[in-house]
């Protein structure tokens, strides 16, 4: 059976979304942006010619032909159009961020409770097999500390949203996607400790630590030469990383390369037992996540109510005292 999508925003990750939603089989019906003579709109309908441009928002939500929608409105036409899209009875799949202010967002979903449980936020990194394999790792045990490390390109968010975009980079940036894993991975998080780094740009440091009280030692800086990593370590001697997260490794032990005559140093290197890289055919996350949105499969989900967590962590970090 084909459904009948709308899409909210139609910039290059609506793209991303659209190219899964036609190779499921299912119509993108209807889409918007600001302009029908924007290079958005223009781009979209080059590739997906079957779909009509809506004047409002509203056509979207309220038109009974579709059945779900996918919103990709920048953040602060996320944050204005937020409680219309969480009221709508219609799944919706809403990119990142929902919010960035997590009092505002609390008092929005507790008027919209009836209606959200449909409602998922897209990361899409939830999905990778990498993260999963690791997730399962982690369920079995012995989980003694993990380090993690982001990398944020500020120059990038800047050109793309304007130069406000620091005051709430941690929402929009890699590391929203990156503490999203966290919480998926390790569940609820204290925040122990925070350092600031305030020269050109914000560097993060942090001490964090899970229920079962893990300690989680956290890095964000300013293009980092290590975009991201996730490092855990278990009491059975192994690490296991993932950097990038299309990319899991595991280690335990060292090769020893004894010392020569021409090198006067025993060598050790990480002996790697385990190696498994994410498919990248498509974008990787994206068709599992639509799989499981239209089949109403929100096991890997984030759920609306679910990234009340995240904003309230990711305030709390960017909070300066």
């Amino acid at each position: 059976m084909a459904f009948k999508f709308g899409i909210i925003g139609c910039g290059s990750v609506a793209i991303d979304h659209a190219t899964i939603i036609k190779k499921l089989g299912h119509k993108i019906v209807l889409g918007i942006t600001k302009s029908n003579k924007s290079k958005n709109w223009k781009l979209f309908k080059k590739i997906f010619p079957e779909t009509k441009f809506a004047n409002k928002i509203s056509e979207i939500l309220d038109n009974n032909e579709i059945q779900y929608i996918v919103s990709c409105l920048p953040v602060e036409e996320q944050k204005k159009y937020c409680k219309k899209i969480l009221s709508t009875k219609k799944p919706v799949l809403i990119e990142k961020p929902l919010h960035d202010n997590f009092f505002q967002l609390k008092k929005i979903i507790s008027t919209t409770s009836s209606t959200i449980n449909n409602k998922i936020i897209g990361y899409n990194r939830r999905y990778y097999q990498t993260v999963n394999i690791l997730k399962k790792r982690i369920k079995k045990g012995g989980l003694k500390n993990v380090e993690i490390t982001i990398s944020e390109n500020y120059p990038n968010l800047i050109k793309r949203y304007g130069f406000k975009i620091t005051k709430n980079a941690l929402h929009v940036g890699s590391s929203s996607h990156i503490m999203d894993l966290a919480l998926f991975l390790f569940g609820p998080l204290n925040l122990h400790k925070k350092w600031f780094y305030k020269k050109k740009f914000i560097s993060y440091s942090a001490v964090l630590s899970t229920k079962n009280n893990i300690p989680i030692f956290l890095n964000i800086n300013s293009h980092d030469p290590i975009t991201v990593a996730l490092k855990a370590r278990f009491d059975d001697e192994t690490l296991w990383i993932l950097s990038p997260l299309e990319k899991l490794q595991v280690y335990r032990g060292h090769n020893i390369i004894e010392r020569t005559k021409k090198i006067r140093i025993k060598r050790y290197f990480p002996k790697k037992i385990f190696s498994l890289a994410e498919s990248t055919n498509l974008r990787p996350g994206f068709y599992k996540q639509m799989k499981d949105f239209i089949y109403k499969n929100y096991k890997l989900s984030c759920k609306a109510k679910e990234s009340l967590q995240l904003i309230k962590l990711l305030n709390d970090l960017d909070k300066q005292v």
